[in-house]
């Protein structure tokens, strides 16, 4: 089977990670993937949007169209009140072209029901996102009394990053200084200034854009993968950091509390509402407690993490799920 998704892949972002992850492991099961121009194709996958040309010619053509749906915008996104411009193009495919969606998680099912509207038939299915696990795994180095800490997102919004970074400051004052936090991945829009705002934080270490080829090793030589972001849908850099055995220190926002599990590999600042019109204001000393409250036990939290990455985010099974949607939109042909 040919499958084609229309994106433009890029170095870092979920979705090109995605993509990419997706093209190696059902190419692994003798399918073929195209991220270029083609007529030549079985179904057409699309990843949240994709230019109205490529879903006509599927349309003249019968050919399936999968929709991917992670989240949508509202007002608290940078969309702010035109959020409904924003998702305008993803709701005409949502509503008008696609034969099949899949929604990353649950939580995404629900921000696409409100703000793109339900589907009026059962043509629709959760597929959690995969991590290729013998890739991402533990590592097996003995750990010291330093500790090291590590983020990692295309950091577009200050939600991402502030919170962790004020977090920080917290936990150096209360608990230890003796710790280091990996920043990794680009910064842009409205916090493009911070790596150099913060830059002679002694903690703090921006190391930029990572190839997801190479950034094993930077989680395998952490102890906790730290996250704040905003109503997340099914965020790839957890499992990834869940894969490499690392605890989760975050927000029961969004998808968290459906990917992790809060006390066993994670620990999550509870939350109240949907954050839908506005950022929310986190108690970041009850982050900080919770950090300490994680590095006091790291190792079973560790191992729960692993674990857990296994047996629900194993890339293989996240393919077969995508085949077996793609198999039975074939079949209808």
């Amino acid at each position: 089977m040919k499958i084609f998704i229309p994106i433009k892949l890029r170095a870092t972002g979920g979705t090109s990670t995605f993509a990419k992850k997706l093209q190696i492991t059902l190419e692994k099961q003798g399918n073929t993937v195209t991220f270029s121009k083609t007529s030549d194709y079985d179904l057409l996958l699309v990843l949240v949007s994709c230019p109205m040309k490529y879903l006509l010619h599927a349309k003249m053509h019968t050919k399936p169209i999968i929709h991917r749906l992670d989240g949508t915008y509202y007002p608290s996104t940078v969309a702010g009140r035109f959020y409904y411009l924003y998702n305008l193009p993803v709701k005409i495919i949502h509503r008008l072209f696609s034969n099949y969606t899949i929604y990353q998680s649950n939580y995404s099912k629900y921000c696409c029901d409100i703000f793109l509207g339900k589907r009026t038939d059962e043509k629709w299915r959760i597929v959690y996102n995969g991590v290729d696990t013998d890739r991402f795994i533990p590592s097996q180095r003995q750990r010291t009394t330093y500790q090291t800490f590590v983020t990692a997102s295309r950091f577009r919004r200050e939600d991402q990053i502030m919170p962790i970074i004020q977090a920080l400051a917290l936990y150096a004052k209360k608990y230890t200084v003796d710790f280091g936090c990996e920043i990794i991945g680009d910064f842009t829009g409205s916090v493009t200034h911070i790596p150099q705002t913060y830059k002679d934080v002694p903690y703090l270490r921006f190391r930029g854009v990572v190839d997801n080829t190479n950034l094993p090793r930077y989680l395998q030589s952490s102890d906790v993968f730290l996250f704040t972001h905003q109503n997340p849908p099914c965020p790839n850099n957890i499992i990834e950091a869940m894969a490499c055995g690392l605890p989760i220190c975050g927000v029961g926002d969004g998808a968290m509390p459906e990917i992790t599990i809060p006390g066993k590999n994670s620990e999550l600042l509870p939350v109240m509402g949907d954050a839908f019109r506005r950022t929310r204001k986190l108690d970041l000393m009850e982050f900080a407690d919770n950090l300490n409250k994680i590095m006091n036990n790291q190792h079973t939290y560790s191992a729960a993490s692993r674990t857990l990455a296994e047996q629900r985010f194993n890339v293989g099974a996240m393919a077969s799920q995508y085949t077996d949607v793609f198999n039975a939109l074939a079949a209808l042909k």
